[in-house]
């Protein structure tokens, strides 16, 4: 069986850090000659720095870093450690479900629910300018992703179709893209704001993960055409169901979710795609362990890291095979070059290091 979990051995040591963390090390080790660029993973828990459940997270590097969540509340970290917190006036009644950063100055927040908007600091979040607004009813963003300074941001269904803008100059202004362009949406199909990663964008493509009651499916650009079209996966789909996130690593496109009404269970929960999305094929063998809202990819250690509510997973297999890292949830992760966090509910934070 390819990726099986009984070709691999595990060793986890547990130890307390300054009476308040717990550190786990976990190495990975195959029955064949273990690959120099195969990483071990220290997972180290950190002190909350607020009380909001935390959703977005970015890492510009291992030093800057930004995230953000209910309450209208950011994080920024610039020396690779620590974290500060604090609300925006005006905005304390948003949940910002994603963020996306540039730099240790310029930085985006998007808020999710009944009102659509993004938000744009210069100074490091001394003073913020609200750079998009939609108020229609059943409006519900999703998650933004840039590539330089072009970026897409996605929002579930209205009329019939996903709300779909773009930016071309780092997020200071946004245009929306033309709902005849789109592919119309099924049924009860929408978008999951669980950690605002349910959006690619790559050079010249963006890729959307959608989720609902009969299908899952991601929506890709074609940009030499100027149209958008739909291709099925074989995620599970049904009520709260479908993609939750997306990456792309060096080979592949891997796509997690499953059903957060039904955490602890692991079927169809995790797809791969070998040719840019245009098709999906399902990990059956040895999967992440149940439902993931977020998967983040370190490009130099070619790993993969899932975090939901049953705990976290990693891959060094391109998203074919999954083992276990620790089974605290999370709700959001990202990875830098040698370092990664995860955080959730009430503040809850940990940092990783690899090598």
């Amino acid at each position: 069986m390819r990726g099986s979990r009984s070709t691999y051995c595990m060793t986890l040591f547990a130890a307390l850090c300054g009476g308040w963390g717990l550190l786990f090390f976990l190495q990975a080790c195959a029955q064949r000659e273990p690959s120099v660029s195969e990483p071990s993973v220290t997972v180290q828990t950190k002190p909350p720095v607020t009380k909001a459940s935390i959703r977005g997270l970015f890492l510009v590097n291992d030093s800057v870093g930004w995230a953000s969540g209910s309450g209208g509340t950011f994080l920024r970290m610039v020396d690779g450690e620590n974290w500060t917190a604090d609300t925006i006036a005006g905005y304390t009644h948003c949940d910002f479900r994603d963020v996306h950063a540039f730099d240790a100055q310029h930085a985006l927040l998007m808020a999710a629910g009944e009102e659509g908007r993004i938000i744009r600091t210069t100074d490091g979040g001394i003073s913020w300018t609200e750079v998009y607004t939609r108020l229609d009813s059943g409006i519900f963003l999703d998650g933004m992703d840039f590539r330089g300074n072009v970026g897409y941001c996605f929002g579930d269904p209205i009329h019939g179709t996903f709300v779909v803008i773009r930016s071309d100059d780092f997020g200071s202004t946004w245009e929306d893209v033309s709902a005849e362009l789109l592919p119309r949406a099924l049924a009860k199909e929408a978008g999951f704001a669980a950690s605002g990663t349910g959006i690619v964008t790559t050079d010249g493509r963006c890729f959307i993960a959608t989720g609902g009651d009969s299908v899952a499916r991601v929506m890709v650009s074609a940009p030499e055409a100027g149209t958008w079209k739909m291709v099925t996966t074989p995620v599970r789909s049904g009520d709260g169901c479908g993609i939750f996130s997306l990456a792309v690593t060096a080979k592949n496109m891997v796509a997690v979710g499953g059903c957060y009404l039904d955490s602890t269970n692991a079927a169809a929960n995790c797809a791969v795609s070998t040719n840019g999305g245009e098709t999906w094929r399902l990990i059956e063998g040895d999967p992440p362990r149940g439902y993931r809202s977020c998967v983040a990819y370190a490009e130099k250690w070619r790993l993969l890291v899932a975090c939901g509510r049953t705990g976290v997973d990693y891959s060094t297999t391109e998203g074919i095979s999954w083992m276990p890292l620790v089974d605290e949830g999370f709700y959001t992760c990202a990875l830098a070059d040698s370092t990664g966090w995860m955080m959730g509910k009430h503040g809850k934070a940990a940092k990783l290091r690899f090598r």
